[in-house]
């Protein structure tokens, strides 16, 4: 007969912990990483932010997660953009799980490098009128050697990759945390260049660069040339709205969330009498909740900016949790 101990009952533990998820991008001289996990009020949770400069490694994103005592998931890198191309193409007329392969051979002869050596992904775009796929997608093309470049690199520091990502999809995943029925975009200046992206129906519709413009133009430039500036970003930036409004019919952009970045300018109030858009300064505590890390170090004397790439990186697998599907 089975022994039977009857066993004290313990209080019910507190409910697990949701895991934690780290993005990371590299610039030029700078790494940015973010830890997000889901929160319990709707809104992710930005757990912790950091920037390493001065030539950094992935295996200083080790030493601090351990000095902060962080678990992590999984890892979303970003690559660089001269690692990647962006092409709009006709969608496949296949089944999605053969759309990339299928893409594959339509991008052959449109890059400087043999198709066998390439990875190759589909992203199809909403129908103009907003019901289903539609007919265009933009087919995403990477060096197979550098994309091993990357999990070599990342398996070496010990971090769990898990994905890797465009700067693009990871600005995407900031705009699509709130459902919108409308499109809306984002516009961030970063060292490198400028960048405007438009999300609807939960996909990166359209995406414009500005390599020319970039915050050190800003902060370098006098009163006369920063004014030339913001009326040639605000130009881009109209043009780019009227285009995708013309090929999305069954929408407007709704609001365009512009990141602050440049120090001692308003870029919002800088831009909106140039252009027809909805301008919103894009503030991080109003669209995730910020842990007692993330906290801290904004309240530093001097703190590292957070980097919405990276942030965006993170949030790859809270919107493939949330929507149940690829992101």
């Amino acid at each position: 007969m089975p022994l039977r101990l009857s066993l004290p009952k313990w209080p019910a533990s507190r409910k697990k912990r949701e895991p934690n998820h780290l993005g990371v991008v590299f610039s030029p001289g700078r790494l940015a990483v973010a830890v997000v996990r889901e929160g319990s009020q709707g809104k992710p949770i930005l757990v912790a932010y950091e920037s390493f400069v001065d030539d950094p490694s992935l295996s200083e994103v080790g030493k601090w997660l351990k000095r902060e005592g962080l678990s992590i998931e999984s890892v979303n890198l970003t690559l660089p953009g001269d690692d990647y191309q962006m092409l709009s193409m006709d969608t496949p007329s296949v089944p999605a799980a053969e759309r990339a392969d299928a893409m594959r051979w339509r991008v052959k002869d449109m890059i400087d490098f043999p198709v066998d050596d390439a990875c190759v992904d589909c992203l199809v775009l909403p129908s103009p009128d907003g019901e289903g796929e539609g007919s265009h997608a933009w087919a995403v093309v990477a060096r197979r050697e550098r994309v091993g470049e990357w999990m070599s690199r990342a398996r070496k520091a010990r971090l769990p990759l898990d994905s890797i990502d465009i700067p693009e999809l990871a600005l995407r995943n900031l705009l699509v945390l709130a459902p919108q029925s409308q499109a809306t975009a984002l516009l961030r200046l970063s060292s490198t260049g400028g960048a405007l992206i438009v999300a609807w129906r939960g996909e990166l519709c359209s995406f414009r660069r500005f390599n020319d413009l970039n915050i050190a133009h800003f902060a370098a430039a006098d009163l006369m040339t920063r004014q030339s500036l913001l009326e040639r970003l605000a130009l881009e930036m109209q043009r780019t709205a009227d285009a995708f409004e013309r090929q999305f019919y069954g929408t407007s952009i709704e609001r365009v969330w512009v990141e602050q970045s440049v120090p001692d300018l308003d870029l919002v109030q800088q831009l909106a009498p140039h252009v027809s858009m909805r301008l919103h300064a894009y503030e991080l505590p109003e669209q995730m909740e910020l842990g007692h890390r993330a906290a801290a170090t904004m309240n530093r004397s001097k703190p590292p900016r957070p980097s919405l790439v990276a942030i965006g990186a993170a949030l790859r697998r809270v919107i493939v949790s949330r929507d149940g599907g690829a992101a």
